[in-house]
């Protein structure tokens, strides 16, 4: 009797067992995964046909997964896409045996490149800048305020910059040249003649700003632009500094 008892259970926990494997069988065969890198690889081409120009780039603004759908032939296309000038999101309907059955989106975030004045090499705080101090290499548009590199010239540096940072405006400080209440020398250019006074400035200035000068001799303000250090110039109309 129990010999009949062990047969009937193993044969019991036998057939079980087939039935979960079928089970499983059936489960794995009605599904199948879409790997993500096909999504992305779609979405992708379809985000670089929108944003062609040089100056701008596109990159994921988020990792995908693999998408599980039933089983049968399966097509992805992408759809209408979203893009404003930061982003764009481009959805991926997958279908399989003709039927969407679920639909991801991709999203990307547009970088502008603009043209950004940096430093040549690594920049001591509190230096002068010179010309061999700057470049220009294409940046990330920050929204910050940029500026040529003639206009930071004779400029000291508030804090160290690393080599290919950018240099911006706010960074520098003027370099005064001219002191307010301290002799200076201005020079008026009129035509080929240049006449030198020595003056008293009214106000302090860097390089390239303009400075009003007092003449004890003449009693005349005139006004001028910094050239050098205590150096002011002024070139009258059809005048040439040159």
């Amino acid at each position: 009797m129990m010999i009949v008892r062990s047969i009937i259970l193993g044969l019991g926990a036998t057939l079980a067992l087939g039935v979960q494997w079928a089970l499983a069988d059936g489960v794995q065969a009605s599904t199948q995964i879409v790997p993500a890198a096909r999504i992305s690889a779609l979405a992708e081409r379809t985000a670089r046909s929108l944003v062609t120009d040089p100056a701008r780039a596109i990159v994921p603004a988020f990792t995908l997964s693999d998408q599980a759908v039933p089983a049968g032939v399966v097509a992805i296309t992408s759809g209408a896409p979203q893009l404003n000038a930061g982003y764009v999101g481009i959805p991926i309907a997958i279908g399989v045996d003709g039927q969407v059955v679920r639909t991801v989106f991709a999203g990307f975030r547009i970088t502008t490149y603009v043209r950004t004045t940096v430093a040549a090499h690594d920049l001591m705080a509190g230096g002068i800048i010179g010309a061999d101090d700057l470049a220009y290499a294409q940046l990330p548009f920050t929204g910050r305020m940029n500026a040529p590199i003639e206009s930071l010239l004779g400029r000291k540096l508030r804090s160290a910059i690393t080599r290919g940072d950018a240099v911006y405006p706010d960074a520098t400080l003027i370099n005064e040249i001219v002191h307010a209440g301290m002799p200076a020398v201005l020079i008026v250019h009129d035509g080929p003649v240049a006449i030198a006074a020595d003056v008293v400035a009214r106000n302090s200035g860097g390089l390239g700003d303009y400075v009003a000068t007092f003449d004890p001799q003449t009693q005349r303000v005139l006004s001028g632009v910094v050239t050098g250090p205590n150096i002011i110039e002024l070139t009258l109309p059809g005048g040439n500094a040159e």
